[in-house]
């Protein structure tokens, strides 16, 4: 008895973000913030035309705000170095469950369940940008990786410059007939492949824009003493000539100057590839009491991928649901 069985329900696999998890490892980062370099700008600039009235304000007492609306972001696509993805070992029991039939007739049954599996897709910034306004990388996942995985989304969202790990629920439905010979247990079970792959990335990112920076007191910060408007590429170079600290940030002389910077970084996935269906036979009178201690051979281990096989649906079967681990009997 093989996969030939195996009748996929209409979404056989399915993939369903559940959670996002942000690393603690800023010590292994070398990050450059760009609101430092404003910062430092915006009060070199207000040192040199404040008024005298202002004056009596202490730098803690004061606030500022940086607005990055006008500056642009453009990023190319990441670089993936590694090895390519690899098949882990030993595959994941998801659920297995015991036919037994006393009878001396052939008995049919209906193995159907459904089980999930979770896919990870770890980034970790090695060289970085840091920023206070909110905005997104967008990662396009290798094409070996969204081939296998099925329902992967190539394409995803990480906040700027910041590590995080992203976690699908990847669903596997099982309906399968399946057929007892007379005083026989056939054992049935639902494994699962999985590949991971790992190794280091690179993603360019070019900016330009105008920068608007409002300075206001802290008792009263919604109404501003002063609004700053400068060029970032402008503010960069000059940042650049006053401090050798900000390695890999370089402002491109194009036709419209432009700041470049690579982020480095380390990735790790994890994702379910295909479904195995694998039973066992044993006569009836040498199965134990426990169906959980025998040790039993596969006789079969398809190699089953969802979403790719059409097949028909049993006939006149005895449907059994199948939501836990147990035992069943047919007398």
């Amino acid at each position: 008895m093989g996969n030939q069985n195996a009748k996929p329900i209409s979404n056989m696999k399915t993939m369903t973000q559940s959670t996002e998890r942000i690393p603690d490892r800023a010590n292994q980062q070398q990050v450059i913030d760009l609101d430092e370099i404003v910062e430092k700008w915006v009060w070199q600039l207000w040192n040199r035309t404040k008024k005298k009235s202002w004056s009596r304000y202490k730098r803690d007492e004061l606030l500022i705000k940086i607005n990055w609306k006008r500056v642009k972001f453009i990023q190319s696509n990441a670089n993936y170095y590694g090895l390519p993805p690899v098949r882990i070992p030993k595959s994941q029991i998801l659920f297995r469950t015991a036919f037994n039939n006393k009878t001396a007739n052939e008995h049919s049954n209906v193995f159907k369940t459904e089980r999930s599996t979770r896919s990870t897709f770890e980034f970790v910034f090695t060289k970085s940008l840091r920023k206070s306004h909110e905005s997104f990388l967008i990662f396009r996942l290798p094409e070996e990786v969204t081939v296998v995985g099925g329902e992967i989304k190539r394409e995803q969202s990480v906040p700027f410059g910041q590590n995080i790990t992203k976690e699908y629920d990847l669903e596997w439905n099982i309906n399968t007939p399946v057929r007892v010979a007379p005083f026989t247990s056939t054992f049935a079970e639902l494994n699962v492949d999985e590949e991971e792959c790992s190794g280091d990335f690179d993603i360019s990112i070019r900016f330009l824009g105008c920068i608007s920076v409002t300075v206001a007191t802290r008792q009263s910060p919604n109404t501003y003493l002063k609004l700053i408007g400068g060029d970032i590429v402008q503010i960069i170079r000059e940042a650049l000539k006053n401090n050798n600290q900000l390695n890999g940030l370089e402002v491109i002389e194009e036709y419209s100057p432009v700041v470049n910077f690579t982020m480095h970084g380390k990735y790790s996935f994890r994702y379910g590839v295909q479904q195995h269906i694998v039973l066992d036979h044993e006569s009836v009178e040498h199965i134990s009491s426990s169906i959980s201690t025998p040790n039993h051979i596969p006789l079969f281990s398809s190699t089953y991928r969802p979403l790719r096989t059409q097949l028909l649906p049993p006939k006149d079967d005895i449907t059994l649901k199948i939501d836990e681990d147990e035992h069943y009997e047919i007398l």
